[in-house]
This record gives structure tokens, sequence and C-alpha cells, in this order.
């Protein structure tokens, strides 16, 4: 029996005992944002500037004095992860970055496709960063963004996480981790990511910056990028609004798919893309013949949301074909899902190919509910 005891007493010293090199999570700072610029001082050798956010844990503490719930350091640096290792030498514990939720990218650094190489090539080789970390493209510059601040006193790592995670605002912009973003760039050489519009004391997500070869090429709207979204297939809510005759009528969709048939003509190859939605009347004049309970009525809106959805479309294919020859579309990357044969004869034209594609749009629109009030 004594013998039994004692192993038993040696295995639980054995598990119960503690890592060596563990830190307390008083003793770290959790860093929840990251904004990387290009630094504009000529005379300055440091080619980034780096801006990093963290919560002040004394605020969450009941009855604490401070006000500010974050705090916010920039430093200049050679390379970003350079940046770090500047800023330890001026806070009093480690930098902990494993539960960073936002990397925020200036705009004038999305300019210079080698400097954001270096820039993502560092990440991606950093063990200390979580590869869904979500990746913000600022309209100006990062360190904009990340100082505004919100009504709520919230740390703006994580409140910049929660605005990216609203499904409701999931069409206006397009979210990105770092990962899809790395593997669109690898695959298709293009994507898209949210932009951050700073404004004086705050700031929205609208719409997306095109991202091609590492370098920022242009904008999408909110509008422009609800209906890239449905054309990829990837729209979960969204709000298109037309007119019949002077009165606005909101349809929100509720469902949608989309296929692509890829089909070669001669030597013209030719995409259809057939969107198909579900949706309900949100917003309508009820008066006269604007009826939601008259057949003629809904046949009428759905043919109206249907050519803007073809017209409104076409008119941005052919800006990413011939503007910013950027198939954000994913057209190419369906090319060699399902024709992989093809794909490898046109794989290494595809930039000369893209623009000379023969691209429809067809829609079919369905109102399937009209309101609760008869």
């Amino acid at each position: 029996m004594k013998k039994y005891l004692i192993i038993i007493t040696a295995l639980m010293a054995i598990f119960l005992t503690g890592c060596w090199d563990v830190i307390e999570i008083d003793k770290r700072i959790f860093v929840a944002a990251v904004g990387i610029d290009l630094n504009e001082d000529p005379n300055l050798e440091n080619e980034y500037l780096m801006t990093y956010v963290y919560p002040n844990i004394a605020s969450i503490k009941e009855g604490a004095s401070q006000k500010e719930a974050k705090f916010m350091k920039s430093t200049v640096a050679h390379t970003p992860f350079d940046g770090s290792r500047q800023l330890t030498t001026r806070v009093d514990k480690p930098l902990f970055f494993r539960h960073m939720k936002v990397i925020v990218v200036g705009e004038e650094l999305l300019k210079k496709p080698d400097k954001i190489k270096e820039v993502f090539d560092g990440l991606g080789r950093d063990p200390r960063i979580n590869r869904k970390v979500q990746i913000v493209v600022a309209q100006g510059k990062a360190k904009d963004v990340l100082s505004t601040k919100t009504e709520q006193e919230l740390v703006i790592g994580g409140y910049l996480n929660s605005m990216l995670e609203n499904k409701n605002l999931a069409s206006k912009f397009s979210t990105q981790t770092f990962s899809e973003i790395m593997k669109d760039l690898q695959v298709s050489n293009v994507s898209i990511a949210p932009r951050a519009v700073p404004k004086k004391d705050e700031f929205k997500l609208s719409g997306s910056a095109i991202i091609k070869d590492y370098e920022l090429v242009g904008w999408l709207g909110e509008y422009e990028n609800t209906l890239i979204t449905l054309a990829k297939g990837k729209l979960t809510s969204g709000i298109l609004d037309t007119y019949y005759k002077d009165t606005v009528v909101s349809y929100v969709i509720s469902n949608a798919t989309c296929k692509k048939d890829i089909h070669t003509d001669n030597e013209n190859i030719n995409v259809d893309i057939n969107i198909f939605t579900e949706g309900y009347l949100q917003e309508y004049k009820y008066e006269g013949d604007t009826n939601a309970f008259d057949e003629k009525f809904l046949k009428t809106v759905e043919k109206k949301v249907k050519d803007k959805i073809e017209k409104d479309l076409k008119k941005i294919v052919d800006d990413l074909q011939n503007k910013y020859n950027a198939d954000i579309l994913c057209i190419g990357e369906h090319i060699s899902k399902f024709e992989p044969d093809f794909w490898k004869e046109i794989e290494r034209d595809w930039d000369e190919i893209f623009p000379t594609l023969n691209i429809d749009v067809h829609a079919d629109v369905k109102v399937r509910r009209t309101g609760l009030t008869k």
C-alpha cells in the first residue's frame, strides 16, 4: 500500500509542477493592433513608422482612476520586426502578439511593392503572430486610424475586429486574414482588403483596396464591393435600391448564389456569371399601383433589380479588365480548378488574356417576402 502511495505522490509531483519560463499575464503587454506606415521623414534612415496599440489593464479594475482604456506607442524602424525590439526599450514589460486582432497597412506603403513584400514576408516568418490576424488598408496613414478615440473607450484593435465580424456590414467591405491575402497573391497575384477611412474623431470601414502584385492599384466603393461579393458567391446580406416611377424600392438580399460558366468559341474565352438572389422588400411607398401584393408590381421590381445588377456589375467588370487588369472575381482560379489542362496552356499569359475575356452577367431576382403589413 505504501508503495502505491509513493508512486501516486511522485506522479502528482511531476504533473503539478509549473513551467519554469512562465510569464504571468499582468507581466505582459498584449498588443491588440499594429499599424505599419512608410516613414515620410527624409532625414531618418529608418523606413517604417510602426504604431502599437495595447489595453491599459489598470483601467479594467473596479474603481480605477485611469480614464484611458488603451495605450498607443509609435516608433520608427529599419524593419517592422525591428520596431517591436526598439519599443521594448520604452516599455516595462515584454510585448505579446499572439492575441493581436488587426494589422493596419498605410496607403503609401502599399504603393511600394518591394517594401510590402518585405513586410508580408516578415509577418509570415514571425512565430509570434497569428496567421488569422485581420488585414486592413488605411486610406491615408495607419497611425491616424489607430489613434481614433472611440466613444465606447474600447481598445481600437478589438473595436476594429468587432466591426469586421459584423455580418450585417459584410457586403460593404471584404474581410481578409493575413493567410487569405497571401494565398490570393500567391495563386492569382490579386487580392482585396477592407479600406479604413480616418475622419476627425472617427473612422469608417468603407469598400476595399485592390491589391495586385503586392501593390495598391485602386479602390472599390461600398456598392461596388457589394456587387463584387455577390459575383464571387460570398454575399450573406446586402441591400439594393431601385426606382419604381418616383418611389425608391429597397430590396434586401437574404440568399444569393453565383455560378460561373466558361467556354471557348473559336479563339475567344467566354465567361457567364450567373447570379441568383432571393430577398424581400424593406421599403417602398404604398399607394396607388405601388402595391407589394400586386403581382405586376413585384415582377416589375424584380426586373428593375435584375437590370441594375447586370448593368452595374458589367461596368465594374469593364473597369477590372481595362483599368486595373485585376482578376478579383477569381475567374483564373475557377479555370485552374475545373479546367486544369486548359489553365496550363494560358496560365503564363493570363495578364494579357484577362482583359480580352468576353464576360456576360446574368441575374435572376426573386422577391419572396413583402413585409408584415397588408
